[in-house]
């Protein structure tokens, strides 16, 4: 008798755990979900604005993606304004910054955009930092 109330017992344990796991695939599946609504949703709007990209152009600014051969109106789509322009001879590099601080916040540099001739060359920095701002999304 005590044997299968102790076999009872560990499949309800078992029954339990296997519904744990499936909340938590559930949840994942529902975050990856909205995060790709949101990106869809950024490319719709991409493209009504900017009917000449191409659709893997329209799909790296909806993701805020930057890669060479962009132009400033691109990557100020995928990112935003920078928050520092610097000019030198024929290029230009744009900074993008994260405020780091409790007490006395500052601005801290993250992510770089360099172009040549108004097209990107490349990049440089923590991209990832850049998801801690309020508008990215």
């Amino acid at each position: 008798m005590e044997k299968a109330g102790t076999e009872k017992g560990r499949s309800e344990k078992r029954v339990g755990n296997m519904m744990r796991k499936a909340v938590v695939v559930v949840l994942m599946g529902a975050f990856f979900l909205c995060a790709c609504a949101e990106t869809q949703y950024r490319a719709s709007k991409i493209r009504v604005q900017h009917p000449a990209w191409d659709d893997a152009t329209i799909r790296r600014v909806a993701k805020r993606e930057v890669v060479p051969g962009m132009t400033g109106e691109m990557v100020r789509e995928a990112l935003g304004l920078p928050d520092a322009i610097s000019r030198h001879d024929d290029g230009e590099k744009w900074g993008y910054a994260v405020n780091v601080g409790d007490y006395q916040p500052r601005e801290e540099m993250v992510f770089f955009v360099y172009f040549k001739h108004g097209v990107v060359t490349r990049t440089a920095g923590d991209r990832e930092r850049l998801k801690t701002l309020s508008w990215y999304k």
